[in-house]
């Protein structure tokens, strides 16, 4: 019988998801004229995403408008701090 060794499976899926993130995003790369990876392109749709709830939520409650207001902020400092202007 030959040895074989494999790595938990863990391990694999956690390589595999680090190449995704760190690879270029063809189409917002081509859209912004510099490169972005697949994890900035994350901080972006989070960032639409917060901002598309923080003015639906205007309209409801004051506290739940603070609240998407704190998401959208976190959101942007994500983004500044993942490396986008």
């Amino acid at each position: 019988m030959k040895n074989q060794v494999s790595s938990p499976v863990s391990q694999e899926k956690s390589g595999s998801m680090s190449q995704w993130l760190s690879r270029e995003n063809r189409f917002m790369s081509d859209l912004m004229e510099e490169t972005i990876t697949n994890a900035q392109m994350l901080m972006i749709i989070q960032a639409l995403v917060s901002f598309s709830v923080l003015t639906c939520s205007i309209f409801l409650r004051p506290l739940a408008a603070l609240l998407c207001l704190v998401w959208f902020i976190y959101s942007l400092l994500l983004c500044k701090k993942g490396g986008l202007k």
